[in-house]
């Protein structure tokens, strides 16, 4: 039930998002629909993985002995390096779900556009 609520706020913010960029603008709702799912897609996997980048970038600043910064704080013990891994959640899904249905749409809608000779 909780994974399901999860799915309609995601949804519902992705929605909200792709409609306010679109009065922004002034365009179309479908002008951005498929940039607006990719972005939340990408969002909503940064957030729900571990390691890779971001975590060696923090990592490296905390093994770090530079004096000429006081925040940053030397580790006396060497940190694991952290797995990277991917946890797929229903939200994930249905932003991925939202960004393929959109840009198939959107191809369809501006194929004649495109194929113009």
């Amino acid at each position: 039930m909780k994974k399901m609520i999860w799915s309609v706020i995601t949804l519902g913010l992705i929605l909200l998002a792709n409609w306010g960029i679109a009065k922004l603008f002034n365009s179309s709702f479908l002008d951005w629909s498929f940039l607006t799912g990719l972005l939340a897609t990408i969002i909503i996997s940064f957030f729900n993985s571990s390691g890779g980048f971001a975590s060696e970038l923090t990592n490296s600043k905390l093994q770090s002995s530079n004096e000429d910064n006081e925040l940053e704080v030397e580790v006396w013990t060497k940190l694991d390096k952290v797995e990277r891994s991917f946890r797929a959640t229903p939200s994930f899904y249905l932003a991925l779900s939202y960004t393929i249905i959109t840009g198939i749409l959107t191809f369809i809608f501006y194929k004649d556009f495109i194929f113009t000779k």
